[in-house]
Formats: structure tokens, C-alpha cells, sequence
């Protein structure tokens, strides 16, 4: 808790350095010395530097998100429902500071591996948050397809600019996708019911 709230106090005073889109790992020490920044409390808490500040900043995104709609969670039943309120919240929020979020997501862009462990989190924090007890091979597809609708969300996004135009292309690549689980499912089931096998 002690360590959240000191990350919380260094990213706020970076805040307005990040906005400019100047910051970089090159650069990070003199700013650090400008704000008066422990290079010390700095370097512990975020050992990967503008890596370790992604990180932080999408997983408070995301705290956010789920807390505003965790009431709704719970009276909802519907997975897909579920899925959708969180997803489409995480978006609203990621929207809220424009120029933090297109500078971390142009950041990753460049570190294709770390924006697929971002997003990947995401996804994988999601299907927990809504429940999900999956053991089996599901567990791993699921996360995938959801994988692909927020990388594909964060681009659109990107792209447009356009909090409302994202929205609806976010609910319709869930329609999509989900629309491709429910036909493999239904393989699944013609195979095993016809064949006495399950299909790969």
C-alpha cells in the first residue's frame, strides 16, 4: 500500500512531462532531477523506467474501470453482458486522459512485446473479474479472443480519436467474436455427439 501510494505521488508529478510526448528513457534522469524525484525512490519503483511506468498506468486504468462498474458485475449474469460493461468502462477510462494514454500506447507500439503483455493482463484480469473459473483449454482461448478485441479497440481508438465511434466498434468485435466461440462450440458438441470425439 505504502509503495502504491509513493508510485501514485511519482506518476502525478510526471503527469504534465508525459502530456508533451518529450519524455523518453533518454531523458528520464533530467526530468527527474527538474521535478526534484528521488532517483533512488524512482528507480526502485520502477526499474524498467517509461516500461515500468506503462505498466502502472494501464493496470490504474483498469482499477478504475472495474471499480465503477463492480455493483453492475455482480447483478448481471449474462458472461457476455459482463464482459462487455467492464470492456467498454476500461475504454470510457482510457479516454479520460487522452494524451497519457496515446503517449503509453504509441510507447508500446514500439515494444510489440510489452504492449502484448499489456493487453494480455488486461484480458486475463477481466475474465477473473467477472468470474470466470475455466481450468481447461477454454481458459487460454478465451483470453485470446478477448486479447484481440482490446488490441483491436486500442487501435481503433488510436486511430479515431473518437470515444463513441470506439465504443460501438468494441461491442461489435465482441459480437463478432463471440459469434466465432459459440460456432466452435457447437463444432465441438456436433463432434463429440455424432462421433463420440472431441474436435481439435
Amino acid at each position: 500500500m505504502k509503495n502504491l501510494r509513493k508510485k501514485n505521488i511519482i506518476f502525478s508529478k510526471l503527469e504534465k512531462s508525459i502530456e508533451t510526448f518529450e519524455l523518453n528513457n533518454n531523458n528520464l534522469d533530467s526530468y527527474l532531477d527538474d521535478l526534484k524525484i528521488s532517483k533512488s525512490d524512482f528507480y526502485d519503483l520502477f526499474p524498467q523506467k517509461i516500461t515500468s511506468l506503462g505498466f502502472f498506468y494501464y493496470d490504474q486504468v483498469y482499477l478504475i474501470s472495474k471499480n465503477k462498474v463492480k455493483i453492475k458485475i455482480l447483478k448481471e449474469k449474462s458472461v457476455s453482458k459482463k464482459t462487455t460493461i467492464l470492456l467498454l468502462e476500461f475504454m470510457r477510462s482510457f479516454d479520460k486522459k487522452s494524451r497519457l494514454s496515446v503517449f503509453f500506447l504509441n510507447y508500446s507500439l514500439l515494444k510489440p512485446f510489452f504492449l502484448s503483455k499489456i493487453v494480455y493482463k488486461i484480458s486475463s484480469n477481466i475474465w477473473y473479474d467477472i468470474g470466470d473459473e475455466s481450468t481447461d483449454f477454454n481458459y487460454y482461448s478465451k483470453r485470446l479472443i478477448l486479447y484481440n478485441i482490446i488490441k483491436n479497440s486500442l487501435f481503433y481508438w488510436r486511430k479515431s480519436q473518437n470515444l463513441e465511434q470506439t465504443l460501438s466498434f468494441t461491442e461489435r468485435q465482441i459480437y463478432f467474436f463471440g459469434k466465432i466461440g459459440k460456432l466452435k462450440f457447437n463444432t465441438k458438441k456436433f463432434f463429440k455427439e455424432n462421433f463420440g470425439i472431441p474436435s481439435s
